[in-house]
């Protein structure tokens, strides 16, 4: 079951002091993040996450993310949904637009990334 996490934008007045919409909280989770029609992935350490985004950490700074990308948290079993945002070296910083519980996942381009939840449990 997909949920959906977009909210109403911050207003002008509250932008200059704070973007994100949700509270970001500093965690230690491994991650693979998961890219392009074919199922690519690349292993990462999701270093901050709130309910809108996340911050993660890359094994090398030369890699250049896609926009459209889905985040699998090992631990949690969450499939996270949405697009890189900004590319600074090794981290990047996403925008979600909404969260899956790998375990209930029936949509045939999750399958994989279940899949990969499932093999490493």
């Amino acid at each position: 079951m997909a949920v959906s996490v977009r909210s109403a934008p911050l207003s002008p007045h509250s932008r200059g002091q704070e973007r994100r919409r949700s509270l970001r909280r500093p965690v230690t989770l491994g991650g693979r993040l998961f890219f392009g029609l074919a199922g690519l992935s690349i292993d990462c350490v999701i270093r901050d996450l709130s309910d809108h985004g996340a911050r993660i950490a890359v094994p090398k700074a030369s890699w250049r993310a896609p926009k459209a990308i889905r985040l699998l948290s090992l631990r949690e079993g969450r499939i996270y949904i949405g697009e890189v945002v900004w590319n600074r070296g090794r981290y990047l910083g996403l925008d979600f637009t909404h969260v899956v519980e790998a375990a209930t996942v029936s949509d045939p381009e999750l399958l994989p990334i279940r899949s990969a939840w499932q093999a490493q449990r």
